[in-house]
C-alpha cells in the first residue's frame, strides 16, 4: 500500500505479505529513500520481493511521489 507512505516505516502495513528483507531494512520513507528505491528498488533494499525494473527519470520520480504524497494513510486526499 502506498497511501501514507511517506513518513512510514518499511514492511509495517498489516496484511501486506512483505519479504524480511523489506521489513528488516530499517527504512522509513521519505522524498529521498523513495527516489532512491523507485530507481532500482532490489540495489535499495537486497533481497527484496519487489520485481520492478525501476524508474530512471528523475521529473517521473519527483511527479509520482508528489502525486503519493497527496493521499494519507486511508487514501484519502490531503487537503
Amino acid at each position: 500500500m502506498l497511501n501514507g507512505l511517506l513518513g512510514r516505516k518499511s514492511g509495517t502495513v498489516e496484511g501486506y505479505n512483505y519479504s524480511d528483507a523489506n521489513k528488516n531494512s530499517g527504512i522509513t520513507w521519505d522524498k529521498t529513500t523513495f527516489a532512491e528505491y523507485i530507481k532500482d528498488p532490489k540495489a535499495k533494499i537486497p533481497g527484496t520481493k519487489m520485481s520492478f525494473a525501476g524508474i530512471k527519470n528523475e521529473q517521473e520520480i519527483r511527479d509520482l511521489t508528489a502525486f503519493l504524497k497527496q493521499f494519507g494513510k486511508g487514501g484519502k486526499k490531503a487537503d
